[in-house]
Formats: C-alpha cells, sequence, structure tokens
C-alpha cells in the first residue's frame, strides 16, 4: 500500500462548523475545525464548505474520504447539512476517492461500544488513542467544547476508517 493508500480526510459535516482530520496509516497529521463562513444564500455557505475540502484534498492528497451521514430532520438546518453531505459525496467521487460514510451511531458503537454514546465519550476514546488531543478534551466554555467535539468526531470517523481499512 503507497503512502496515498493509508492516507483518509475524515469530515464531520456541519452547516456552521465542520471538524477535519487527516489520518495517515494510523498516525494523526492534521485535525482542526473549519468554521463555514455564512454566506448572503446557503449557496454560498455550500460554496465555502466545498473550497474547504477541495482545499483539504489538494494539500493532503488522501486516498480515502469518510464522512458522517446527516441525520434526517424536517428544518432548514438539516436540509442544507444533507445537501451539504451529498455535495461532500459527489466531489470524493469526482475526485476517485474511496467515499465511506457512517451514521453517527454506527460511529459511536464502533469507537465506544455503544451507538447511544454521547460527544464526551467519543472524545475521550479518541484522546486515548491520541494524547496530544487532550489540551481540546476539557475547555474554559460549553462553546468551547461543543466546538472541539466536531474534531473529535471527524478524528474517530478517521480512526474507524483506519481500521476497517
Amino acid at each position: 500500500m503507497s503512502q496515498n493508500q493509508s492516507r483518509i480526510l475524515a469530515i464531520d459535516p456541519g452547516t456552521r462548523l465542520m471538524g477535519v482530520a487527516i489520518l495517515d496509516d494510523g498516525q494523526l497529521i492534521y485535525h482542526g475545525v473549519k468554521i463555514i463562513k455564512k454566506g448572503e444564500c446557503p449557496n454560498d455557505n455550500l460554496q465555502y464548505a466545498r473550497r474547504i475540502i477541495l482545499k483539504l484534498i489538494h494539500d493532503f492528497k488522501p486516498h480515502v474520504l469518510v464522512v458522517e451521514k446527516a441525520f434526517f430532520a424536517n428544518n432548514r438546518n438539516a436540509s442544507l447539512l444533507n445537501v451539504l453531505v451529498d455535495e461532500i459525496k459527489a466531489i470524493a467521487i469526482r475526485k476517485r476517492l474511496r467515499l465511506v460514510a457512517y451514521s453517527p451511531c454506527t460511529m459511536k458503537k464502533f469507537i465506544c461500544g455503544n451507538g447511544g454514546a454521547s460527544k464526551a465519550d467519543v472524545s475521550k476514546v479518541v484522546v486515548s488513542r491520541y494524547p496530544e488531543l487532550k489540551i481540546y478534551l476539557t475547555q474554559d466554555t460549553a462553546y468551547k467544547e461543543r466546538f472541539h467535539q466536531n474534531m473529535f468526531d471527524a478524528v474517530a470517523l478517521g480512526m474507524m476508517a483506519g481500521r476497517r481499512e
């Protein structure tokens, strides 16, 4: 397997915050939360998210793209999130990346052994594998903890995809 064959781009999509992680043969080489700028219309937000993803693909040259499946709800944000997930999948196909998508419950069951695990539970398991992320685990405000949980979810998705390779 060449270097790119094991490089995974993991995305926890969101309409405002998008968790991202790059894993290369199990090593975490990049992690973060991308803020989706609010545009004049929903399409502006999608365009901005698309640019972020294309830049990550260009910079890191992954072979696999793993994304968390959107849940289904009847509200505007859920609709936009579903469109974003579909766009992420389309980008993966256009860029000839192997596409993997997991539901939040599937990821939580794989990572924590419990499909109903909390985001905090997922974060703790991720930190047990990548202790360098411990600094993000406990923050001084609830907002910062929620902010970084997007990144933890992305890393967890990458861990799952990597173990199933």
